[in-house]
């Protein structure tokens, strides 16, 4: 077989199911031999689409997205949305063409070096110039994006090798790629350093990134927090972390744009156990504060990501599953008046915050969505709504939240929720009435609005919801944000601009009382559609 009926093959053993893709010449082999093969192709209208697609569809699920696109701006298109894959460990498998093998380094029409642009945003990143290098390279890009920390991979193969037969002595290539192995001895330590510091604290909290959801790890991490009645927080990815049928050791997202419950209880703890976090600036803004007064357990599969951000007391090299597991083991050995002590502690720090206005009528509609349909998830843009969202929506489902986490990519909603909608078919988990509801301030829709005419043929229905207030909402409240040079006074009629893309939306004022009941009608409304709230 050639490369390209060798690339086919490769993904339909990995059970891929759909590649977001966009074509050109350098590729035109491989997207001819995906249309027709089983394989959905999704056409996006901009690569850039393409990529939060497939982000979108890792981010939902947790399954690897697979991007194609071709040479040159083609593939740097792709690149906002590897680093947001990149920032918030999502699979991605990331395939471009090349130009021939023999015109590389010439300029040649619609030449880039995306192996060289990408570096800084990959796990890994290979240019495939020779047949013989194709098979072992996929298998080992494959085992990179997904094996934790996972994260986006870019496979660049030069036009030749599409079309070049592929030896069958390579297709027995093993892949080189080391196992890693956790080093049992030193887990074996670090239990006892996390025991003894368990021992001695009587004020622990847990901080949980979105490690802890990647993981598959939430109605453990419920169960532990339950057991050993201690409270939660969470970073605006370990949102993503479920509620299920009760959580009432969450306290709240910590942060800059977190609540005041959460920040004080970060404040007040004199242990804080950090799984499946990096300490963000966003979640810790002040990592010198953070260090003094207590102590701090950092766990974390990536060696280098341990004491990163934050200085931390004991490191533990694992994932959250098994941190989890370490954490249950210790404290079902601790005495039960230990216990009550950390429930004390938990009683005082309990969430109350409420988001108000037209974002807690949106918080209240959303939650109860998604709680009456399994399946439903709810993709956040940037900007104001996506704080809001973080703070104030409590959802049932592991990876209910989605959302551009570290890079706060603009534009990132509506695709990431074509993608999911693509993401909940492939692994069945779409039932009667499930939604993938997306919400977008006017500046983010219109980074990507181009992506609306995907709605048509999803088959889950996605749910647009614009906020138009005129403005960069968010940009606006910064210092030297105002005097309206972030005003949006051209908006277009985003009702009329969703009508000509054949998309059914309907409009509401913010201040309107039936708003509640228009959000309520629209999302039970059959098909995907456009909800303008006008504020």
């Amino acid at each position: 077989m050639n490369g390209a009926a060798y690339i086919l093959s490769f993904l339909k053993e990995k059970h891929v199911g759909t590649v977001f893709a966009y074509p050109g010449s350098s590729v035109l082999p491989l997207y001819a031999a995906l249309c027709g093969s089983g394989i959905r192709v999704v056409l996006a209208r901009h690569e850039q689409g393409a990529a939060h697609e497939a982000v979108g569809y890792a981010k939902a699920t947790g399954l690897p997205g697979v991007v194609v696109a071709t040479s040159g701006p083609g593939a740097t298109n792709l690149v906002t949305g590897i680093a947001d894959a990149y920032l918030d460990s999502a699979p991605l498998l990331v395939i471009t063409g090349q130009v021939a093998s023999g015109a590389i380094g010439r300029d040649a029409f619609q030449e880039a070096d995306i192996m060289g642009i990408t570096i800084p945003v990959t796990k890994h990143n290979y240019l495939i110039k020779k047949p013989d290098d194709l098979p072992c390279s996929l298998e080992e890009a494959y085992r990179v994006a997904t094996f934790p920390r996972m994260g986006p991979v870019l496979v660049d193969i030069t036009g030749d090798v599409f079309d070049a037969e592929i030896p069958a002595e390579a297709t027995r290539f093993e892949c080189l790629l080391p196992r890693h192995h956790q080093n049992d001895f030193r887990l074996r330590q670090a239990a006892l350093d996390v025991r003894a510091a368990l021992e001695k604290a009587e004020k622990p909290l847990l901080l949980v990134g979105g490690g802890v959801a990647a993981a598959g790890a939430s109605e453990s991490l419920r169960a532990l927090a339950g057991a050993g009645h201690i409270p939660v927080v969470v970073t605006m990815m370990g949102r993503a972390v479920g509620a299920g049928d009760g959580f009432p050791e969450l306290v709240g997202m910590a942060g800059v744009y977190g609540t005041r419950e959460a920040n004080e209880a970060l404040a007040d703890c004199d242990l804080l156990l950090a799984v499946g976090t990096r300490f963000s600036d966003r979640t810790v803004p002040d990592a010198a504060a953070l260090e003094k007064g207590r102590t701090i357990v950092h766990a974390d599969p990536d060696s280098a990501e341990l004491a990163k951000n934050v200085r931390a007391d004991i490191c533990v090299c694992c994932g959250a599953v098994r941190m989890i597991e370490m954490l249950r083991a210790i404290l079902a050995d601790l005495p039960e008046e230990k216990k009550n002590t950390f429930a004390a502690f938990a009683a005082k720090h309990t969430a109350k915050s409420r988001e108000k206005g037209v974002f807690g009528t949106l918080c209240g509609v959303l939650a109860a969505y998604e709680a009456a349909h399994p399946g439903t998830r709810v993709v956040a843009d940037v900007g104001l709504v996506q704080t809001a969202l973080a703070r104030g929506l409590a959802l049932r489902e592991e990876r209910a939240f989605v959302t551009s986490g570290g890079l706060g990519a603009m534009g990132f909603g509506l695709p990431a929720a074509i993608g999911a909608a693509y993401a909940l078919a492939d692994t069945g988990r779409a039932a009667e009435g499930t939604r993938v509801i997306t919400v977008a301030g006017d500046g983010a829709f219109q980074m990507t609005a181009h992506e609306l005419p995907l709605l048509r043929r999803v088959p889950v229905p996605v749910k647009a919801i614009v906020l138009d207030n005129g403005s960069l909402g968010m940009v606006a409240e910064l210092p030297n944000g105002k005097g309206g040079v972030y005003d949006l006074p051209d908006n277009p009629d985003f009702a009329a601009l969703a009508a000509a893309y054949g998309v059914p939306a309907a409009a509401a004022c913010a201040g309107d009382g039936g708003l509640a009941a228009a959000l309520d009608a629209f999302l039970a409304s059959p098909g995907s559609g456009v909800f303008v709230i006008a504020e």
